[in-house]
């Protein structure tokens, strides 16, 4: 049987195949909005139309319908939802967890899985959102912040004022421009990197000893190089890790 995870989010759908130790070992992102694509992925992915479970977890409830659908067409078996960090095992200290995203939740519990205990630790996410997550030394998910990711403070830029164009930095830019164009993925991407650099310096203060630091997200590499931090560590799959530790463990 296959054993499938997925992180259904704002912008992208990615799944991912666990095998028997609980491993993700193989994964791919798609677009959030195009069943055709996921259509063909998933008849590569399983030709002989075996028999599959999934565990999928998602911040995005009208293409979670759509995915359901989808799912529900190929008899794909047994389907096991995560919608909010009520729903992960990951310890914590939120006031309100039913409301806090699962992919935060998972997303934690793998990185907090990576590290011996008795460190504290934070953990960066880079997509349509920038979360920055504060862990204690003992393990525990003290909260954190969210704010506005490359692409989503450029298409807002875009679409609420006249004249600046739609500019997604894919690289570090230099820190000024001659031009609007320039200048604008100055501000975008050293905004975001100057937004993530306060954030991490500030949640660490208390945590001792120094925090470990994980990154994980679409925009995480570009990001993460720009910040110097003893040990950080990249990891593209860190939420779907979370969810096979969650759904799949050692079978």
């Amino acid at each position: 049987m296959l054993r499938i995870v997925a992180d259904l989010g704002n912008s992208r759908l990615k799944w991912g195949r666990v095998d028997r130790t609980g491993k993700v070992v193989e994964s791919l992102a798609l677009p959030n909005d195009n069943p055709e694509a996921w259509a063909v992925t998933w008849s590569r992915w399983n030709p002989d139309q075996v028999a599959s479970r999934w565990a999928i977890t998602t911040v995005n409830p009208p293409v979670a319908e759509q995915l359901a659908t989808f799912l529900a067409d190929r008899n794909v078996g047994e389907v096991t939802w995560y919608r909010s960090a009520a729903d992960v095992p990951t310890k914590h200290q939120l006031e309100a967890p039913e409301t806090a995203g699962a992919d935060r939740a998972l997303a934690v519990g793998a990185a907090v899985a990576m590290h011996p205990p008795g460190r504290p630790g934070l953990i960066v996410s880079c997509g349509t959102a920038i979360t920055v997550e504060r862990v204690s030394a003992d393990g525990i998910w003290q909260g954190g912040a969210i704010a506005p990711g490359l692409a989503l403070s450029s298409r807002a830029l875009h679409l609420l004022t006249a004249q600046l164009p739609l500019i997604i930095p894919c690289e570090a830019p230099p820190p000024w421009g001659r031009s609007t164009r320039p200048a604008l993925e100055a501000g975008l991407f050293w905004g975001v990197v100057g937004a993530i650099r306060e954030l991490l310096t500030r949640q660490a203060v208390g945590l001792s000893p120094s925090p470990w630091l994980v990154w994980t997200g679409g925009d995480a590499s570009i990001l993460a190089s720009t910040i110097e931090w003893d040990g950080a560590v990249v990891v593209p799959d860190l939420v779907l890790d979370g969810l096979a530790q969650v759904a799949f463990p050692l079978i």
